[in-house]
């Protein structure tokens, strides 16, 4: 019996030792995204599409030139995410979609004059 009490304590104490080290491992958030710069052209998409892992989603975009602009985000089987309108004049603004589920994504911006950003960030 005495033995057995033994191999149990150490058992546990193995689990527990896992489970303490596994769980920051699972707490952590996904980082990642990606951006595109298009320089010859008002309206640049990121291409292919990137799979978010749902959540909070970052939108980068940035214009030049004059008048209005926008940036939309779309998911790849269709559908509108979020999306904003903005002058063109306006220096690079960064905006948050909130509760978006996980998905392959796209983003497009378009307005002003060539060189134009957009960027998706999580």
């Amino acid at each position: 019996m005495y033995r057995s009490t033994q191999r149990a304590i150490v058992v546990g104490a193995i689990a527990a030792s896992a489970i303490a080290l596994a769980a920051p491992a699972a707490l952590a958030t996904v980082q990642g995204g990606k951006s595109k710069t298009c320089t010859d052209s008002n309206t640049c998409q990121i291409d292919p599409p990137v799979w978010f892992p749902g959540g909070t989603l970052s939108v980068d975009a940035d214009v030049h030139g004059t008048g209005p602009a926008q940036w939309v985000v779309r998911r790849d089987s269709g559908g509108t995410v979020c999306q904003s309108g903005f002058a063109a004049e306006d220096p690079a603004r960064s905006w948050v979609c909130n509760n978006v589920s996980a998905g392959w994504l796209y983003g497009i911006v378009s307005g002003g004059s060539p060189s134009v950003n957009i960027g998706l960030r999580w």
